[in-house]
């Protein structure tokens, strides 16, 4: 995935456009920021600024990549997560089998880097996009693409529209199971072996295999969460078994794909349960949040969560930003806010505190963010904090805190700035 982009990426300046970053007097690019030598914990950075820790991306994609191969199934992780072909680079080169998008935006981002297999995890309804697709299938034999349907109209609106455009090879779609209340994808099954029939019948068309986003069902690992999650896996096994039996599916190997960043275990249990069928299945996760995972969510419901079984993944994303203000006993005012940070799923969880004389303390459970405003957070402690003094603190939901930061520096052990990461959003 060396390309002309990746080298035009590694060659950009990093000036005031990277909040962040600090001015200097030398021009420094995202592939020669280490030799900057700036260190966030020095205060070398302007803050706020999301920091991402070089030792727990490491570990992260080897366990993931590690956990994937030991259980034979593959790995297209979303990339609409951090949006940043460097990191796409490296979950290749840990053995991803490819990388999912949710927008044919995001996937000309991923083509324009060189990711040559893309999950696309929605309907591609679009007649632009379905053009443009067409053309990079018929541009290049080894490039793969697959999208999803759910209805016949839907099937019959994507042929008309590749047909008018004249293109040569088929599009591969996922039939998606969807459940009551939740997203896209069909909710009866009867309704479902028929539109395998009928996408099996338009030649624009290639049936490759069935596809969930079982994540909508819940988002803790209760009982019920997990049956409800267990209930449409098993849809889709039997889905998948029927329309292998019918003859439906088009191709050398059958996709069987979900699993977010939650209940990815659940989906290996599930494909464990399929049958021999007439060609090899291929159990395709989409996982994403792994490659960083949080102090919040993925915490509690990952399978591989500190406190769980075996190996965790560990936290790399990280906000430092300093105490503006102390106006009252027990509040003080950070600067930080909804344009540097997720807040969708849950506040930002104070990490440390680092005073005046440099001293880091840790600070978990004795303060808390309790609103923020776009700029400020309100933070409620018993901690004796001055003005200058700088905090750090974990996230919640990855996919909304990368979307804030065009640029962020990669630190290692010791907080220096050894690399920088560039997002496309």
């Amino acid at each position: 995935m060396t390309t002309a982009s990746y080298e035009q990426l590694i060659r950009e300046p990093i000036d005031n456009q990277y909040k962040g970053f600090p001015p200097s007097e030398t021009t420094y690019t995202i592939g020669t920021v280490a030799a900057a030598g700036w260190n966030v914990l020095a205060g070398d950075l302007l803050l706020p600024a999301l920091v991402l820790h070089q030792d727990a991306l490491d570990h992260n994609l080897a366990l993931m990549a590690k956990w994937c191969a030991d259980r034979n199934v593959s790995l297209a992780p979303h990339g609409k997560t951090p949006m940043a072909p460097q990191l796409f680079l490296r979950q290749l080169q840990a053995g991803a089998w490819g990388v999912t998008a949710a927008t044919v935006s995001q996937a000309r981002i991923m083509r324009s880097f060189g990711v040559r297999r893309i999950v696309l995890a929605n309907e591609l309804v679009s007649p632009v996009g379905l053009r443009w697709v067409a053309q990079q299938l018929d541009a290049d034999e080894s490039f793969e693409l697959f999208c999803l349907v759910d209805s016949a109209y839907t099937a019959d609106r994507m042929a008309s529209i590749l047909a008018a455009a004249g293109a040569v090879r088929p599009l591969p779609v996922l039939l998606e199971v969807g459940l009551p209340a939740g997203r896209a994808g069909v909710r009866d099954d009867t309704e479902a072996l028929a539109l395998a029939e009928h996408i099996a019948g338009l030649p624009q068309l290639r049936l490759a295999g069935v596809e969930a986003f079982e994540g909508v069902a819940g988002s803790n690992r209760e009982p019920v969460t997990l049956a409800a999650i267990d209930a449409v896996l098993g849809r889709m096994t039997a889905l998948l078994t029927e329309i292998d039996k019918r003859g439906l599916f088009d191709g050398d190997e059958v996709l069987f794909t979900a699993g977010g960043s939650a209940f990815f275990d659940r989906v290996v249990v599930a494909a464990e349960q399929i049958g021999t069928l007439s060609r090899p299945v291929r159990t395709v996760l989409r996982s994403g949040c792994y490659v960083t995972h949080d102090h919040g969510s993925y915490e509690v419901t990952s399978p591989l969560r500190s406190g769980g079984d075996g190996p965790a993944l560990r936290p790399a994303l990280e906000l430092w930003a300093e105490v503006l203000s102390t106006p009252e006993p027990g509040n003080a005012i950070v600067g930080f806010g909804k344009r540097d940070v997720s807040y969708d799923q849950e506040l930002p969880i104070p990490l440390t505190w680092i005073d005046a004389a440099g001293t880091r303390t840790d600070v978990t459970g004795r303060a808390k963010v309790g609103k923020l405003n776009d700029q400020h957070a309100f933070l409620r402690s018993d901690l004796p904090l001055r003005p200058g003094d700088v905090l750090t603190f974990g996230i919640a939901h990855p996919c909304t805190a990368f979307d804030k930061w065009r640029l962020l520096p990669v630190i290692d052990t010791n907080t220096t700035v050894v690399d920088a990461i560039r997002t496309f959003f």
